[in-house]
């Protein structure tokens, strides 16, 4: 390939150098014959003085040769070339590099090709509140919704028993909403009047060694997680697309199966569970309408169709005068 490119018109083995086929040709005149007036290298080529000069001034200026006057002289081509290929190879070495970047960048600007010619798409919208807004908005979910309320709680000592959170989410679990929450097993010495006051109002509470972050997850409806994940600075996020709430409970369900039951707190709100769910059933049994029940119990009315319905369910019963036979079957009343 060499061999070929230089012995053609047109083509440079030192064309990598910027060098073209006719200045090569002059570049191995100025080799055979360095020390040569610009007259006689001029005779030589069959060029004119001038025209020579010109390349004579332009392999100067790469290094290759010097011009002392008149006179040309040819600097070793180890030294002159050497230095101007470890050039051109730094430069080309850097292109490769420029390029295995621009390379990597391709699957990035085909995902911004596709999204420009998808349709439909929309953001889903993610809130940022502060500590202040949260209490309000973590009832109003709760409210609006009827399934569970989990909590990951990593920093228990920072909860004041008596705040507008706790208080309310206490009164909520003693209406009959089941709550669940894992705190570190930190918290049964930092805060154990706190999770004892929470478990006994029904909520079930199990420990890790450690919790990740602050979550909660109202129902099914949303999830409030920390803007940061592991950092409590006073921030959530609101998430209320279904898949992300759906993944925010997937992550505690994980987290509850690996956390470990408090004996004393479980053995207090097992026995307190049955005793409702007893105290329930005498009702049903003896005819009592909701009405009447709510006002024996001390609850609502909504709380106490929810829990006749949660009873059916857990009976297999169609009927309440069904669920009362099973009842009795299981040895429950």
């Amino acid at each position: 390939m060499v061999a070929s490119a230089s012995s053609s018109p047109d083509l440079s083995t030192l064309g990598v150098l910027g060098f073209t086929a006719h200045e090569e040709r002059l570049y191995r005149l100025v080799l055979r014959n360095s020390g040569s007036t610009l007259a006689g290298l001029a005779g030589l080529a069959g060029l004119p003085v001038g025209e020579l000069r010109e390349h004579v001034t332009r392999f100067a200026r790469s290094g290759v040769l010097e011009l002392r006057g008149d006179l040309v002289v040819a600097r070793p081509p180890q030294e002159a070339l050497g230095r101007l290929i470890t050039e051109e190879d730094r430069l080309v070495q850097s292109r490769a590099e420029q390029l295995e970047a621009a390379r990597a960048l391709l699957p990035s600007l085909h995902v911004d090709h596709l999204s420009a010619s998808a349709s439909g798409g929309q953001p889903v919208p993610v809130e940022v509140l502060e500590d202040g807004d949260i209490a309000q908005l973590v009832r109003s979910f709760a409210v609006a919704s009827s399934g569970d309320l989990l909590w990951l709680r990593p920093d228990p000592s920072g909860i004041t028993p008596g705040n507008r959170l706790d208080d309310w989410l206490v009164d909520l679990v003693r209406s009959g909403r089941r709550s669940r929450a894992i705190y570190p097993s930190a918290v049964l010495e930092e805060a154990p009047d706190l999770v004892r006051a929470r478990a006994e109002a029904g909520e079930r509470v199990r420990v890790l060694a450690s919790v990740p972050t602050r979550l909660a997850v109202i129902g099914g409806t949303a999830a409030l997680l920390s803007e940061r994940f592991g950092v409590n600075d006073g921030r959530r996020l609101v998430l209320r697309q279904p898949s992300l709430v759906a993944a925010a409970t997937l992550m505690f369900e994980g987290l509850w199966d690996k956390a470990l039951p408090v004996p004393a707190l479980e053995a207090r709100a097992t026995e307190e569970g049955v005793d409702g769910r007893r105290q329930l059933l005498l009702q049903l049994a003896g005819g009592a309408k909701d009405e009447q029940i709510a006002r024996a119990l001390g609850t609502s009315l909504r709380t106490v169709r929810r829990r006749v319905a949660e009873l059916l369910d857990e009976l297999g019963a169609s009927s309440r005068f069904q669920a009362g036979a099973q009842a009795v079957r299981r040895g429950w009343l």
